[in-house]
């Protein structure tokens, strides 16, 4: 998938604002059924977050949950993390890594694990913002990294 091609998907049409960002959690028990299920839940990963870049003229009826459904246009999201200072560099393209950590009362803890980032994901870092100190001495930069497309 592409991050800077944007997707086509619904949302709930009070969700629906340019800018805004959501985790895709998967289908609902009522969408195998749905008719407009390809577009809604299958074009969008779970677990991935999305950042809505354009709301389409165009609303849809979902009668399985019975809320009216707004085509939005969506891409990969800018997703804050602290990787290993020794690969923060702009524009590089890594895989993501998860460290081996168990310091769960670390502030910077869910950095490391950031919520829509899976170890093993090959990332864009757009920007690096600062360094991030490590309970276990590795140095590490807090940047925003962006899902990279498959090559």
């Amino acid at each position: 998938m592409n991050p800077k091609k944007a997707i086509v998907t619904l949302v709930g049409k009070g969700q629906a604002e340019a800018g805004r960002l959501f985790i895709h959690r998967g289908p609902g028990s009522k969408c195998a059924d749905c008719k407009y299920s390809k577009v809604c839940v299958e074009n969008v990963e779970p677990g991935r977050i999305y950042e809505i870049i354009k709301i389409r003229d165009k609303t849809l009826f979902c009668k399985q949950y019975e809320i009216e459904m707004q085509v939005v246009e969506v891409v990969n999201a800018k997703i804050p993390a602290a990787i290993p200072a020794k690969q923060a560099i702009r524009g590089a393209i890594i895989t993501f890594k998860t460290p081996v950590c168990e310091e769960k009362k670390c502030a910077f803890y869910e950095l490391c694990f950031p919520e829509g980032l899976k170890s093993g994901d090959r990332c864009e870092i757009l920007e690096i913002i600062q360094n991030v100190p490590c309970l276990l001495g590795s140095p590490r930069k807090k940047v925003l990294l962006r899902l990279a497309s498959a090559s």
